[in-house]
C-alpha cells in the first residue's frame, strides 16, 4: 500500500534537534533593555493570519485540547498584535498563542530575539522532590545539587508560573524541564537565592545555543562485562554511529545498558535500533489532519477529522547484539529518543528502567518568514503501537526508579545502580 510505504520510508525520519529547538525557543520575559524594533501593522497581521490559517490545516493534536476555541483565542491574540508596533510585544503575543496549543512540537521563534536576548544561562535545573534542583552547571558559584529558592527575591516557583504561558509543551513535566531551555525568559543579569540562604549572581553570557548541542560524544564504559553506553542526543550522525560501533565490540558482554536520560532527540536512530532488535518490532500508531469539505460542512464527522494508520511491523535485520539489554530513561528523553525506546517497550526486547519519558514526538510542518520568524506545527499525533495514549503521557519504564534531591546532591545514581545490579546478575541470551 502506498501510504504504508511512505510511512516506513519517510515518516520515520525526525527533524534534527537544532531545527526542533529553533521552533520551540521562547522570548525574553525579563531581559534587560535592548534595541527593540518596530513592525508595520501589515507585517504583524500577515504573520498572525498565516499562523491562524495553518493551525487549522496542519495542527494534528486537537484531541489534546478538546475545549480550545481557536476563533476566540485568535481574536484575543489579534487584539494584542494590533495594540503595539513593538517587535518584542508581537513575539510575546505570538509565543503565548502558540503555547496554548499545548504541544511540545509546535512553537514559534524569532531569530532577532535569539540574537538579541539568547545569551546562555550556563546552568540547568528542574523540579526534583518538588524543589528546583541544579543538575548541570558551568558556573563556579553554582553547584550541582543546589536548590533554587528565589530569583531576584521572587520565589522561584512563582517566577516559573509567570514564564509558563510562553512555553510550548504537551504536559507540565516537560514544560518545567523546558524552562531553562528558554534563556530569553530570564533577565540578562539576576540574583539567585539558594535554599540555605547563599546568593549567586548570574550574568547570561555567550551566544545562544540549542539545548544539548554541546553534547557531541557518547560515553562507552565496561563494568564487569556490562557495557554501558551513554547517548546524550541523536542530533548529529556521529552519536548514533559511535554507539553502533561500540556494539560491534559487545559480543562478549554479559549485558548492555543504553542510557538515554536527558536525550532530547534529533533524527530517529534506525541503524541503532536495528543493531539491537532480535525480534519483530512495531512503531507508533499515527494520525494526521484530514480536512474533508463535506464533513466540515455538515459536522457529521465532528469538528476535526483525522487520517489514522497502524505504524507497521519491522523484521529484524543487521543485528549486532542479541544479549540482555537495559534502557535507562527519564523525563528528558524526548522526541526521537522516544522513537528509539517505543519498540523495545512494545516487544519487551529490553528492560526499561528509570522514569517515564517526556511524551512528545512528531514531524512539525514549518513556515519561515523573510523577517527571520518561523513557526512549526506538529502535523502528526502519535499513539503507542497498541493504540494507548502517548502524547503528553510518555513511555512508562518497566521498573520505575525515582531520583531524589539527596541523590543529586550526593552524586548518587540509583537508576544506574539498579540497572547494573540486574545486568550483572543476568545471563547472556
Amino acid at each position: 500500500m502506498l501510504l504504508h510505504g511512505y510511512v516506513i520510508s519517510e515518516m520515520r525520519k525526525r527533524l534534527p534537534l537544532l531545527m526542533l529547538w529553533v521552533l520551540l525557543n521562547g522570548i525574553a520575559l525579563h531581559a534587560g533593555e535592548g534595541p527593540d524594533q518596530t513592525l508595520p501593522v501589515k507585517e504583524r497581521v500577515s504573520v498572525a493570519s498565516h499562523i491562524f490559517a495553518d493551525v487549522q490545516i496542519f495542527f494534528g493534536h486537537w484531541e489534546g485540547i478538546p475545549n480550545f476555541d481557536l476563533n476566540a483565542e485568535y481574536s484575543a491574540y489579534l487584539d494584542k498584535v494590533l495594540a503595539s508596533s513593538s517587535r518584542k510585544a508581537f513575539d510575546f503575543a505570538t509565543l503565548e498563542f502558540m503555547a496554548k496549543l499545548q504541544n511540545g512540537h509546535s512553537g514559534f521563534r524569532d531569530a532577532w530575539l535569539q540574537d538579541t536576548y539568547g545569551q546562555q544561562l550556563n546552568f540547568y535545573a528542574y523540579p526534583v522532590d518538588g524543589q528546583w534542583v541544579v543538575t548541570r552547571s558551568e558556573l563556579s558559584d553554582l553547584k550541582v545539587g543546589d536548590v533554587l529558592a528565589a530569583l531576584n527575591g521572587e520565589p522561584f516557583e512563582s517566577f516559573y508560573r509567570r514564564c509558563r504561558p510562553y512555553i510550548s509543551a504537551s504536559d507540565e513535566r516537560w514544560r518545567k524541564r523546558a524552562l531553562f531551555e528558554y534563556p530569553y525568559l530570564f533577565p540578562e543579569r539576576f540574583e539567585l537565592t539558594l535554599d540555605h540562604g547563599r546568593s549567586v549572581t548570574v550574568h547570561r553570557q555567550g551566544a545562544f545555543r540549542s539545548a544539548g548541542s554541546e553534547n557531541t560524544k557518547i560515553d562507552a564504559s565496561n563494568h564487569e562485562r556490562v557495557l554501558l553506553i551513554r547517548i546524550p542526543g541523536f542530533h548529529t550522525a556521529n552519536l548514533e554511529a559511535d554507539a553502533v560501533e561500540a556494539l560491534r565490540n559487545a559480543s562478549s558482554a554479559k549485558a548492555v545498558i543504553i542510557d538515554v536520560r536527558g536525550n532530547h532527540g534529533g533524527s530517529t536512530p534506525q541503524t541503532l535500533i536495528a543493531a539491537l532488535m532480535d525480534r519483530p518490532y512495531r512503531w507508533f500508531s499515527e494520525s494526521t489532519p484530514a480536512r474533508i469539505g463535506s464533513f466540515q460542512l455538515y459536522g457529521s464527522m465532528g469538528t476535526h477529522t483525522d487520517l489514522r494508520w497502524f505504524g507497521g511491523i519491522e523484521e529484524p535485520t543487521d543485528v549486532l547484539y542479541k544479549g540482555s539489554l537495559y534502557l535507562l530513561t527519564d523525563g528528558g528523553c524526548f522526541s526521537a529518543c522516544e522513537d528509539f525506546v517505543v519498540g523495545f517497550k512494545d516487544n519487551h526486547r529490553a528492560t526499561i528502567i528509570g522514569e517515564r519519558t517526556a511524551g512528545s514526538s512528531g514531524q512539525p510542518y514549518q513556515h519561515r518568514f523573510e523577517n527571520g520568524m518561523v513557526f512549526g506545527l506538529s502535523a502528526k499525533r502519535e499513539s503507542m503501537p497498541d493504540g494507548s495514549p502517548f502524547e503528553g503521557v510518555g513511555i512508562a519504564p518497566d521498573i520505575e526508579v525515582d531520583v531524589h534531591a539527596a541523590d543529586v546532591i550526593s552524586g548518587r545514581d540509583p537508576v544506574l545502580e539498579k540497572a547494573l545490579s540486574l545486568a550483572k546478575s543476568s545471563g547472556s541470551r
